[in-house]
């Protein structure tokens, strides 16, 4: 059985991959990735995601690596 943190971050991964949402994932136990969703939750636990800072360049992001899912906000300096 899931559990919560695991239900709630695939309904937000699904959430931003059908609206093709950029976001900012916060990765455990630290790191972060901006971008977007290239798939839904595959068979292994994963999502084809696209860094921003890497173009073109299609990873995987684990559901077990993901410690948050929120909308992307432009840094103004």
């Amino acid at each position: 059985m899931e559990n919560e943190k695991e239900m709630r971050l695939k309904q937000k991964g699904s959430f931003y991959f059908r609206e093709k949402l950029k976001c900012h994932i916060t990765k455990e136990p630290k790191g972060f990735a901006n971008g977007i969703f290239l798939s839904d939750i595959q068979d292994g636990g994963y999502y084809w995601f696209e860094d921003e800072r890497y173009p073109g360049k299609k990873d995987r992001l684990f559901l077990c690596d993901i410690f948050d899912i929120n909308d992307y906000e432009e840094k103004s300096w």
